[in-house]
């Protein structure tokens, strides 16, 4: 997607980051997609990396899978605006950021999600969903265009998946050479493939036409 830029400017001017938008994004193209209820209540799991609480602080580089998780529970009726939910979404996640509900409640979600494993029926439907969708509090910034081309790369993709419990989606951001680009990994056969590409056009045409009315 284009124009990366005007969502950095508007998430900025608001005081949030680009998970705020995405979050909101996903959110109201889930309740457009589940138009049988006037209400539709989602989790959603917000990554954080921890590398800089570490003791001694570990920099971006260092390879691994150091993030911890905050879990919000949405109300959505699909007629809020775009910016207003993501703006009440992060305010959300960086007030338990701040009051270091990712690493005071480590414990207690890592222990649910094993009686969960060890319970599926405690999970809606056994399906073993944590979540609606899982986001990463901070975007991949990749500029390496030239060194691609340079190099015959056109395209590649960067993501990860878990197996037992988690979301229904993750979502991999990456704004890469200026642009917006996300990746839904989903599980199947839980989720088809038409129902994920029918989310992802609704949250690409919510995105675009804030694009467009800037």
């Amino acid at each position: 997607m284009k124009k990366a830029s005007i969502f950095f400017q508007g998430c900025k001017s608001r005081g949030i980051k680009l998970c705020g938008i995405l979050t909101a994004a996903i959110l109201l193209a889930a309740a457009s997609a589940n138009a049988k209820k006037n209400l539709n209540k989602y989790g959603v799991v917000t990554l954080t990396d921890c590398r800089s609480f570490l003791n001694p602080p570990l920099s971006v580089h260092h390879y691994g899978f150091y993030h911890s998780a905050i879990l919000n529970t949405y109300a959505i009726q699909g007629t809020e605006t775009l910016w207003e939910l993501a703006t009440g979404c992060y305010a959300d996640f960086s007030k338990m950021k701040q009051n270091n509900k990712h690493l005071t409640d480590m414990a207690d979600i890592n222990f649910l999600m094993t009686k969960a494993v060890e319970n599926p029926g405690l999970t809606s439907r056994s399906s073993l969903r944590s979540a609606l969708v899982t986001v990463f509090e901070d975007a991949v910034i990749d500029d390496s265009g030239g060194m691609r081309r340079l190099i015959g790369v056109d395209d590649y993709i960067g993501c990860s998946s878990v197996h037992g419990i988690g979301p229904s989606i993750a979502v991999f951001d990456t704004v890469r050479d200026g642009e917006l680009d996300c990746i839904l990994v989903y599980p199947s056969p839980l989720h088809s493939r038409e129902q994920i590409e029918e989310i992802a056009a609704k949250m690409t045409t919510i995105l675009a036409r804030e694009c467009s009315s800037n």
